[in-house]
């Protein structure tokens, strides 16, 4: 993977399924990399009050369609902020659904835009910066638009640190963040999980056996459960518990009458 610089970002668009895994529709990867700049203007806009950046190409692949672009500034002699930490700003907000949806108005409904067509004209993007790695994907889409409604459920809606106990499994294995499953060991549902490319590599045995993901649960009000876990770690459980330093504990006791105390 190329290391990317602080004012450099690059978007790649994954095909509908592992098959098409670099077949992109030229129409659908023009469309993202247009509104994916939309985003960073708006961002700039509000920023620094007026547009101050321009983005132009540094890069592109054709294997896996990618663009890298860099952020330069309009004028020689005015340079704002950067825009991308308010972009990138923008995406955690959605995840959590906090005021930033609010404050960030004008690049949320550019990410909103972003996102349409995940899972039915591509597979998922990547927005990658040299700090954060984001995934454009069915998950991003419904908590954009989830950001722009005032309706809430009856369940905590946000973003909590957490473990959950259950058996993993591989669901889609391409880009930075390889998506995959954890069915839970108590109640048997599903949560949708992201993780490291470096993670699915150190699996090995884990795969289809029971583990502990730690990591950032995102919430929606709609559910008990979290609709994504972010994870930061992989935990395996052993198959047979040592259960030796147990022994005694649970033995047969006796308790004394309290009439004496009387």
């Amino acid at each position: 993977m190329d290391a990317i610089g602080p004012r450099q970002i690059e978007l790649k668009v994954h095909g509908l399924t592992k098959e098409d895994h670099g077949r992109v529709l030229a129409r659908t990867f023009a469309t993202k990399l247009t509104q994916l700049v939309a985003a960073l203007e708006a961002a700039d806009t509000l920023a620094n009050g007026d547009a101050t950046h321009d983005y132009v190409l540094a890069n592109m692949h054709m294997s896996e369609p990618t663009a890298l672009l860099r952020e330069i500034p309009i004028r020689s002699d005015k340079d704002g902020r950067s825009a991308i930490p308010v972009f990138n700003d923008a995406i955690d907000g959605i995840k959590v659904q906090d005021s930033r949806v609010v404050t960030l108005a004008p690049v949320v409904e550019k990410v909103s835009r972003l996102t349409a067509g995940a899972e039915s004209r591509f597979g998922f993007a990547e927005v990658r910066t040299d700090a954060v790695v984001t995934r454009i994907d069915e998950f991003l889409r419904k908590r954009a638009n989830a950001a722009r409604k005032s309706a809430r459920g009856v369940w905590y809606d946000g973003v909590s640190l957490g473990s959950f106990d259950g058996i993993l499994d591989y669901v889609d294995l391409r880009g930075s963040l390889p998506q995959i499953k954890l069915t839970l060991s108590a109640g048997g549902k599903e949560i949708d999980c992201v993780c490291s490319r470096e993670d699915i590599d150190a699996l090995g045995d884990a795969l289809h056996s029971r583990v502990r993901v730690h990591g950032r649960a995102i919430y929606s009000s709609t559910s008990p459960l979290p609709l994504r876990v972010e994870v930061s770690s992989i935990e395996p459980i052993k198959k047979d518990g040592d259960l030796t330093r147990w022994r005694g504990a649970f033995r047969p006791f006796t308790i004394e009458a309290w009439d004496g105390d009387a």
